[in-house]
């Protein structure tokens, strides 16, 4: 008999792109590159926000996370994350498998995309930028 009661919960899963409406958390600063610069430790996203002017949307400078909407979101399957999906296998067409270190991350351990693309997700991670439209 195993007893069940005792497990933690899972962790609640982050969307590593989410709209500044739903952000708790500042990921980094997007580059004139297109690439992420990632921060760590994690910022609260009010941090960045708060700082983040309105010339242009936020979500075009900076990289936020919050928590996974599911089925909220226009990009859940119904039973994962369809842009995760996406990125990771765009990516490793163009890029091939992903690098041994993978960049320094606030919410790995809680992603939606690492937990269910692995490392592909966050190689690709660094060069999405959230369409802010």
């Amino acid at each position: 008999m195993t007893d069940t009661a005792h497990r933690p919960d899972p962790p609640e899963r982050m969307c590593p792109s989410t709209p500044a409406a739903n952000a708790t958390v500042f990921l980094g600063m997007i580059t004139p590159a297109g690439r992420v610069a990632y921060v760590t430790p994690p910022l609260p996203a009010e941090v960045a926000l708060a700082q983040a002017g309105t010339d242009t949307p936020v979500e075009s400078r900076y990289r936020l996370a919050g928590p996974c909407v599911t089925s909220k979101c226009g990009f859940w399957t119904g039973a994962h994350c369809g842009l995760g999906e996406r990125v990771a296998a765009s990516f490793q067409e163009v890029a091939g498998p992903a690098e041994d270190d993978l960049p320094r991350c606030a919410i790995r351990r809680t992603c939606r995309w690492y937990a269910e693309q692995g490392r592909a997700a966050c190689a690709a991670c660094s060069h999405v930028v959230t369409d802010a439209r």
